[in-house]
């Protein structure tokens, strides 16, 4: 032990003697080596807020400037989307967002002594952006769209593409920047495409629909206007104003949209006062055959003169004729105050719609002279396809579906729904009757919230296959009565569904008077289940 500490200790006398007498020298000596090439920056770094990239480095001793690129491709720069020169030790630059960079940094001298190398080993990707994304671009006025996006964002102009690839581009104002908004007046009929750019950056895309044949303004004969039109046109309606559709069902045969000229504020249509409670406001007429029929952005008052002191008349839609309609659509529509339904089929006239679609759509108020379903149908008329997607349905008497016959249809799909307060009527009802109908794709209820039902309700009828996902009940929905006494059936979903441990009260602020924006935050489905408009 004495020997291998006595070798030990030698050791490191001899190390300590070499320091002493030499470490100086090797520092001097490495510190004052001439080289004639410049040493690259080092900590070359790249911060990144949003698509605004900031890249810093350290000095490099002896440089004047820094050459910066940046490249799609590590392996090629000789097409950089940035190439620029510097003094500074920092550079901030706005880059296309979800895109993958490569970035390479050296030093330049201002004598003889070369440029270092390239530092070529950062890399960076930009997060995906849409300047529109919050906020809503709009059709405002006939051939006129109002584009809106991130108030004083760095931006410059407008790129829009029509659905013929034709290009128009709009130069953005200091107060257009500032204000986040732009309005384009002049354009044709089409689809177009608005990109915002800042340069040759794209910071955004939005879609958008320019359409409108007629504008009718407010106090306008509506039935006139829809006689008058050509088949495929569209009429665009003023905002706030009341259409009156007079005391008889108008009977439609052909192609027509109806549209409101803006998501919000929209305008009214109603039967006037001589109207009686079982009037339909619209119908098809006998044996036609018609390609579509759209409304956009309107709200169907089942009162007369849209007075709520008025008589409430019985249907939106009362056919009785043999018809042929391949699509019904109502996007962003109300359908209120119905004493029977907004939607009936009857006759036994072998009509047919093909796809019947609610988007975006409030129903309310249904069916308190009766007990018809909010889609109704029975013998050989039929709805081949129905689609609710982001609707709210509330205080209605029947079901949400009833169809019978034995007849073959092909689906009823329920996304993103509110239903509350159905089913009140004290019989035996379906929320979902297709009873003796063959349904071929079955029925698809996704990401919808069922709130309080009557206490004679029963779930789903069908043969056909019930596929229930991401839904959800309050303690006040009841689909659990049972049918039939040999033995009873129950056709019940809730199985299927999570439960939530409030009522419908608990989990929406006032849900009987179509408030369902949530009281309960901590609520599971929040943001994915449920008509999303609420949240």
């Amino acid at each position: 032990m004495n020997i291998l500490l006595k070798k030990i200790a030698y050791i490191i006398c001899l190390f300590a003697a070499f320091f002493s007498s030499s470490c100086n020298d090797i520092y001097d000596e490495v510190t004052s080596l001439k080289t004639d090439r410049l040493f690259s920056p080092v900590n070359f770094n790249a911060a990144l807020n949003k698509t605004q990239v900031t890249f810093t480095w350290a000095a490099a001793d002896s440089a004047v400037s820094y050459t910066l690129q940046v490249s799609k491709d590590s392996l090629n720069y000789s097409t950089p989307v940035l190439d620029t020169t510097i003094t500074k030790l920092s550079y901030v630059q706005e880059f296309a967002g979800a895109t993958q960079f490569y970035a390479r940094i050296r030093s330049n001298s201002g004598n003889n002594t070369k440029a270092s190398t390239f530092n070529n080993k950062l890399s960076f990707k930009t997060p995906a952006e849409n300047l529109f994304s919050s906020y809503s671009t709009i059709m405002t006025g006939m051939n006129q769209v109002t584009a809106n996006w991130t108030p004083g964002a760095n931006v410059n102009h407008l790129v829009l593409t029509a659905s013929d690839k034709t290009m128009q581009t709009v130069q953005l104002t200091a107060n257009d920047i500032a204000a986040g908004s732009k309005t384009i007046t002049s354009l044709s009929n089409s689809t177009y495409k608005v990109q915002i750019y800042n340069s040759d950056i794209v910071r955004g895309e939005v879609s958008i629909v320019v359409e409108g044949d007629v504008y009718l303004p407010a106090g306008g004969n509506l039935l006139a206007a829809i006689t008058a039109a050509s088949p495929g046109q569209v009429i665009i309606l003023e905002p706030g104003a009341l259409y009156l559709m007079g005391s008889a069902t108008y009977k439609l045969s052909k192609d027509i949209k109806i549209r409101g000229l803006l998501p919000t504020n929209l305008p009214i249509l109603a039967m006037t006062g001589s109207a009686s409670t079982t009037m339909s406001m619209l119908g098809f007429v006998d044996s036609s055959v018609i390609n579509s029929v759209a409304f956009e952005n309107i709200d169907f008052s089942g009162y007369c003169d849209n007075n709520s002191a008025a008589v409430k008349i019985g249907y939106l839609f009362n056919n009785n004729v043999l018809t042929t309609v391949s699509s019904l659509s109502f996007k962003n529509c109300k359908l209120r105050n119905f004493g029977n339904t907004p939607m009936r089929l009857q006759g036994n006239k072998n009509q047919v719609i093909d796809i019947l679609s609610f988007n975006n759509c409030t129903i309310y108020d249904i069916g308190f002279a009766s007990t018809y379903a909010i889609v109704n149908t029975n013998s050989n008329d039929h709805v081949n396809n129905i689609n609710f997607n982001n609707c709210t349905v509330y205080n209605f008497k029947g079901p949400i579906v009833l169809q019978t016959g034995a007849y073959t249809i092909g689906y009823v799909n329920v996304t993103n729904c509110v239903f509350n307060q159905t089913t009140q009527d004290a019989g035996n009802r379906f929320e979902f009757d297709l009873n003796g109908l063959t349904v071929t794709n079955g029925i698809k209820i996704k990401d919808s919230v069922f709130g309080s039902s009557g206490i004679s309700t029963s779930g789903i009828r069908t043969s056909g296959t019930k596929t229930i996902t991401g839904c959800y009940y309050t303690s006040d929905y009841k689909d659990e009565f049972l049918v039939g006494t040999t033995p009873p059936t129950s056709y019940t979903f809730k199985d299927k569904m999570t439960s939530y441990s409030g009522a419908s009260t608990d989990l929406w602020n006032a849900p009987t008077t179509g408030d369902f924006t949530l009281k309960d935050s901590a609520f599971k489905g929040k943001g994915v289940a449920g008509d999303l408009r609420w949240y």
